[in-house]
């Protein structure tokens, strides 16, 4: 018996040896900024506010929350890890119109995604499937089996079966996740420590609970938090709602994609809507929340509205890591009709954090995806949304840049906006200014107003009149980012 011996090791070239030591210390240094990164310094603080690597990476407990090692994966959307490659320029120009266009948007959105996709599939794909392969089928198979196997099967006994009884009933769909718990919240649960433990029970699944029996006939007012917080950091605003309010805490994870989180926020908004008897579902976000209930009105208007392969700046394709976890299914889409949702987001952080790409996003769960240049950041605020309504609001504090407003950029960045505005085509990496742009061009400035991109196309377009227009939109109220909170009236 021959037995085959591997080929000796070949010898490596002087230039071949150089590439691997090159190599080698591209990846030292790449881990190295991985491990500075997680000490928590320097920028990196302002991502986190207040997380520890703890706080990412503690193990999840229960076999069944393994959505496989993308679905818990909380890294970066897409830009980040590609070391050594500069980032890609963002191209982008504004269409602006002087018509008054106030709700335009609302009717011509669901009129078009309503008839459209509905008429182009069932008629294109029912034809297609069922002319080709039942003439296929019918055709060959039969004359084929009759002819090779009446030879060789003829000596043989032959068993028959059961008879088959064929069923063309449609196989039901699965039910929607349940996220709504109706179980009331108590002052012990909403602290972050008693949140942390109840996602580790949950294998990191949000979760919607009230303040108090539910009553069908109040409004319901979804609370979101930002991140390194629970629930209760959501006190001072939830007690300026209104009387007639029914309040919902939303517990999420800080550790899970905040695509995925998002996603989860529509079920809840969703099963919300369905314990009570009017239309208006009122979500109330702050900071990190303020970027998943964002996320969450896109899933509403569109349950792709977050791409699953982006480029990279190298040039290929990259899979968005932390979509959706294994076996969630979400609420089907209610037709505006069914429900009216209106945002109010404080302090968001719409612009991101520094404006190139960082290995660091690969390594740090969560704060990585908050890069500005990120796949995530990049998507947010460029999808069709679902909600009626929607209010932004900024802390006025000169030393706290957590979340920028257009306000806080300089007048040689704000221009750029202009040029785009003009009909120019503009490239840049100032992915941060862009961010903030998307996050506020289409809100009005006062009641019946012009979007505020509109506004800038017919009045003409300067960095003062930015700054003028968006404090219309988007006003800045006193306090820092977290004080702003209780600043807030409803």
């Amino acid at each position: 018996m021959l037995v085959s011996q591997p080929p000796p090791p070949p010898t490596a070239s002087p230039l071949a040896a150089r590439a691997l030591f090159l190599a080698m210390l591209v990846l030292a240094v790449g881990m190295s900024a991985c491990l500075s990164e997680d000490k928590g310094t320097g920028s990196t603080e302002q991502w986190r506010e207040g997380m520890s690597t703890e706080d990412e990476e503690e193990p999840e407990v229960c076999d069944e929350c393994d959505g496989g090692a993308d679905a818990g994966d909380a890294g970066d959307a897409g830009d980040a890890g590609d070391a050594g490659c500069p980032p890609p320029e963002q191209e982008f120009t504004e269409t602006a119109t002087c018509d008054d266009d106030a709700g335009t948007d609302a009717g011509s959105n669901t009129g078009s995604d309503g008839g459209g996709g509905g008429g182009s599939d069932a008629g294109s794909d029912g034809g297609a499937d069922a002319g080709s392969d039942a003439g296929r089928d019918a055709g060959t198979g039969p004359v084929v089996d009759a002819g090779a196997d009446a030879g060789t099967d003829a000596g043989a006994t032959l068993a028959e079966g059961p008879p088959v009884q064929a069923s063309f009933a449609p196989q039901a769909a699965p039910a929607p996740t349940p996220v709504l718990n109706p179980t009331p919240t108590t002052a012990g649960d909403r602290t972050n420590g008693a949140e942390r433990s109840r996602m580790r029970a949950r294998c990191g699944m949000c979760e919607l609970r009230p303040r108090g029996p539910i009553d069908p006939n109040k409004v319901p007012y979804i609370s979101v938090h930002g991140i390194g917080a629970g629930p209760e950091v959501m006190d001072p605003a939830i007690n300026n709602f209104p009387s007639n309010a029914q309040v919902y805490d939303f517990f999420y994870p800080d550790n899970r994609h905040p695509m995925e989180t998002a996603d989860c926020l529509r079920n809840a908004i969703v099963q919300a809507r369905g314990a009570h008897s009017g239309t208006t579902v009122q979500v109330v976000a702050h900071s990190l929340g303020a970027i998943i209930a964002t996320g969450a009105d896109h899933s509403l208007a569109d349950e792709e509205w977050m791409p699953t392969e982006v480029p990279t700046n190298c040039g290929f394709m990259k899979k968005v890591r932390g979509r959706h976890r294994k076996g969630f299914v979400l609420e089907p889409a209610p037709s505006p009709s069914q429900l009216d949702l209106r945002m109010t987001l404080i302090d968001p952080v719409f612009q991101g954090f520094t404006d190139a790409p960082l290995i660091v996003s690969d390594c740090v769960p969560g704060p990585g995806d908050l890069t500005a240049g990120s796949a995530l950041m990049q998507t947010l605020n460029t999808r069709p949304t679902f909600s009626r309504q929607r209010r932004v609001f900024y802390a006025n504090h000169p030393s706290d840049d957590k979340a920028r407003d257009l306000t806080e950029f300089d007048d040689a960045d704000l221009e750029l906006i202009c040029k785009a505005i003009r009909g120019e085509t503009v490239r840049t990496r100032k992915f941060g200014l862009i961010n903030a742009w998307n996050a506020v061009k289409n809100l009005r400035a006062g009641p019946g107003g012009k979007k505020l991109k509109d506004a800038l196309g017919c009045g003409g377009c300067s960095a003062a009149r930015i700054k003028e227009l968006a404090g219309q939109v988007a006003p800045r109220l006193p306090g820092d980012h977290t004080k702003v909170i209780e600043e807030v009236t409803f």
